[in-house]
C-alpha cells in the first residue's frame, strides 16, 4: 500500500515518460501512483515535444499509445509556459528547460533518469531523483 504523498507537483523528465510508455516498471508506477493519489505532474510543451520527437525517432510503433497516454494523464497534468524563468546550471543546456518547468510550477521534485540532472544538488528547493528512488520515497512496490 502506498504512503500518502506529501507532493503537490512533480516534473517527470522525458526519458521517464518514454520508459513508462515503452518498458513499464518504476516509470509507469510513478504515473499510476500520480493518477491514483492526486499528484499533479507539471509539464511544459518542451517536455511533451521532446517525448514525441524521441518516440517518433526511436519507438515509432508507440506513437498511437503515446497520444492515448497523454490523453489519459491530462486530468493530472499542469501545463506551464516557459520563458519567464531562465536556468543555466546543467552541463547539457538542453536539460535546463526541465528545471525551468519545475521552478515555474513550484515543483519540489524532478524525476529523471538523466545522469546530468541526477548529479545536480538541489536547486531552489527542487530535488533530482531517479525513478527507483522516487518509488522508494513514496513507498510503492512493484508486483
Amino acid at each position: 500500500m502506498a504512503k500518502s504523498s506529501p507532493l503537490n507537483f512533480i516534473v517527470i523528465d522525458s526519458n521517464v515518460w518514454i520508459s513508462a510508455l515503452v518498458f513499464g516498471g518504476n516509470a509507469r508506477a510513478i504515473f499510476e501512483y500520480s493518477i491514483r493519489n492526486g499528484v499533479t505532474i507539471s509539464v511544459s510543451l518542451e517536455i511533451i515535444n521532446e517525448v514525441r520527437r524521441i518516440v517518433l525517432k526511436k519507438f515509432n510503433s508507440f506513437k498511437p499509445d503515446l497520444e492515448d497516454f497523454i490523453l489519459a494523464l491530462n486530468p493530472r497534468l499542469n501545463y506551464v509556459t516557459l520563458g519567464s524563468v531562465f536556468v543555466e546550471i546543467c552541463r547539457d543546456p538542453n536539460d535546463n528547460f526541465v528545471i525551468e518547468t519545475a521552478v515555474i510550477s513550484e515543483s519540489k521534485h524532478i524525476v529523471s533518469g538523466d545522469k546530468d540532472l541526477l548529479s545536480l544538488k538541489p536547486y531552489k528547493g527542487i530535488k533530482f531523483v531517479s525513478p527507483a528512488d522516487f518509488v522508494e520515497m513514496i513507498g510503492i512496490s512493484l508486483v
